[in-house]
């Protein structure tokens, strides 16, 4: 072969960067899809946990004289679309994360994020608790349990903003933090129905623009 017919290699590099480039790119694109895929339903799941779950709380009170719920029947589906939330969150999460290698700074940032959801609540319930011990009225603790739950998942939200660089997750962490210091001035018990519209809402309203930006 003639040398003068060899590729010249300042013409070959950039070529091969450029080509190493955009396939890291189609590669960060597919994994951030793939993970992205699941998120509607997982946004679907806690929206319809919020609007029902908060609305049916609402309606023991709320509704009267016309309609009212009884306050088990209340409560006990509230703590089951809840926890179906929460199991579908999980569900969604593992399957959003098949085929993926993470890091180990990656996983142990993940887990300990995980955790601080689970310990967050366990501290606001245990914290109600002692407050009711020490003598806060019913009343009371309708406006407490609510706000404390939906302060903690804005400021969770806006934190995992933070760490993962993500906007989405700090415009709603954000909402959160101010359904939260809003609903109580509505008092009892017009603030569950604030709870069950601006925060089901916006939930659905996430769910449904996850929606499009995946099958775009």
């Amino acid at each position: 072969m003639n040398i003068s017919d060899a590729p010249e290699p300042d013409e070959e590099e950039p070529r091969d960067a450029a080509a190493m480039l955009d396939l890291m790119r189609a590669q960060q694109e597919r994994v951030t899809r793939q993970m992205a895929a699941e998120v509607p339903l997982i946004l679907a799941a806690w929206g319809v946990a919020w609007l029902v779950g908060f609305g049916l709380l609402w309606m023991i009170d709320g509704a009267k004289p016309a309609f009212s719920v009884p306050l088990p029947v209340a409560v006990v589906l509230f703590i089951v679309l809840m926890v179906g939330a929460l199991v579908a969150t999980a569900l969604f999460g593992i399957r959003s994360g098949r085929g993926i290698r993470a890091s180990a700074d990656a996983a142990f940032t993940g887990a300990v994020y995980g955790w601080a959801w689970t310990i967050a609540f366990i501290a606001m319930f245990v914290f109600g608790t002692a407050l009711i011990r020490n003598g806060m009225p019913p009343e009371l603790s309708n406006i407490y349990y609510p706000t404390a739950s939906s302060l903690l998942v804005g400021l969770l939200y806006f934190v995992g903003g933070g760490i993962w660089r993500a906007k989405p997750l700090l415009w709603l962490g954000g909402w959160f933090i101010v359904v939260a210091l809003v609903a109580p001035f509505f008092g009892y018990p017009t603030n569950y129905l604030v709870f069950a519209l601006a925060g089901g809402g916006v939930f659905l309203a996430g769910a449904v623009a996850g929606w499009l930006w995946v099958r775009r």
